[in-house]
């Protein structure tokens, strides 16, 4: 069936994008699918009941039984901390710790088993969906997990109890796929965009947390060596800013900020490739993205649509003076470019279990002209 969640180019009708009413976050369970696993969650979003931020917060109110002393700078490090807690010789903190996954497990199930099941309740409650995205849902056959939560025994627990969830119901599940390398999923998927058959090129991902950067080399085609730097931090992602005058200041210290990190993830790999970067720069971003045009209603970088319509164009002139070269930028959105992993998947969704639930679809095509 046709995906009602991706709309043709106005540019050009060999691309596709996603239109924002593709998230999953916004799906509110106003009826569970099934009860007496987690009652409490029942009218919530999606985004109210699983993040990694509501499984950093889960940590920290633990963090006694756990036994883990808190420190502010390492909170992103909390879960792979609580895997690390599952082989400890104490038993009640090994099991308080598959507690905590796979009560997240057991959510990410209920969540899935909506999803599939599309009940009238929960279609009456996602007012921007008709019949036709529930149906889409009710025929995916696999859903690809990556980001940290999807990596490693986290992620197994997670798949777990999913399928535990749908044997409640005695309904098909989804298949579940994980990958080990899921945090580099993103920027792999940047890297099938570049044209260049040989030489180095930058490839980043603009994420809600973290700014990661890499650099690729090709010979003859194929990548024959990959680097990855250390991230930046994510800043400046406030989004929900009323006035416009400081939304445009905002906007200009976010632009900066990824002006400098671009610039110096070239001139780092100049310095260690020790050739100089081909002019094309592929980037992913935590944005609904069409023709190198943002979102201009959410996430973070949402507000960068106060420095002009086309945010591609914004940073092809700036770095192109900065860079002295007239560079190529490439913009896709971060599910988009994670999903062109699995170009060859049917009936496939992938899932980026980061900040919030990001998504892709394999079947998408893009198209740059350059």
């Amino acid at each position: 069936m046709n995906n009602p969640f991706l709309i043709k180019s106005t540019e050009s009708n060999r691309s596709e994008y996603l239109t924002s009413t593709c998230s999953v976050n916004r799906v509110r369970l106003a009826k569970l699918p099934v009860y007496g696993i987690d009652d409490s969650i029942e009218g919530l979003t999606v985004k109210e009941i699983f993040s990694t931020r509501l499984v950093i917060e889960e940590i920290e109110k633990n963090a006694d039984a756990l036994g883990i002393a808190l420190d502010k700078e390492n909170r992103k490090h909390l879960p792979k901390l609580l895997v690390k807690k599952l082989d400890s010789e104490n038993i009640d903190i090994a099991d308080k710790a598959m507690s905590i996954i796979e009560k997240f497990g057991n959510r990410l199930g209920l969540i899935f088993l909506t999803l599939k099941k599309g009940e009238e309740e929960n279609r009456r409650a996602r007012e921007d969906w008709s019949d036709e995205h529930w149906d889409y849902w009710a025929q995916v056959e696999e859903i690809i997990l990556v980001g940290g939560l999807a990596s490693g025994r986290f992620g197994d627990i997670l798949r777990r109890q999913v399928l535990y969830v749908f044997s409640l119901q005695n309904e098909k599940p989804y298949t579940i796929t994980l990958y080990d390398n899921a945090v580099d999923m993103g920027v792999l998927g940047c890297a099938t965009q570049i044209k260049a058959t040989d030489g180095v090129n930058v490839v980043m991902d603009f994420g809600q947390t973290n700014i990661k950067r890499c650099f690729f080399t090709k010979t003859n085609g194929e990548i024959t060596e990959i680097k990855t730097l250390e991230p930046y931090p994510s800043k400046y992602m406030d989004w929900e800013i009323a006035d416009k005058v400081e939304r445009l200041h905002q906007a200009k210290k976010l632009h900066r900020y990824l002006i400098k990190a671009v610039e110096d993830t070239y001139n780092t790999a100049k310095k260690i490739s020790k050739t100089e970067p081909n002019n094309e720069i592929v980037i992913s971003i935590a944005s609904y993205t069409v023709d190198g045009k943002l979102n201009n209603e959410r996430s973070g970088y949402s507000k960068l649509c106060e420095l002009g319509e086309n945010y591609a164009e914004c940073l092809w002139w700036e770095l192109s003076g900065t860079l002295r070269k007239d560079v190529i930028i490439k913009l896709i959105h971060d599910g988009t470019a994670i999903a062109l992993n699995f170009s060859d998947k049917k009936n496939t969704v992938c899932l980026s279990l980061g900040s919030y639930f990001g998504i892709g679809f394999p079947e998408t095509k893009l198209f740059f002209p350059f």
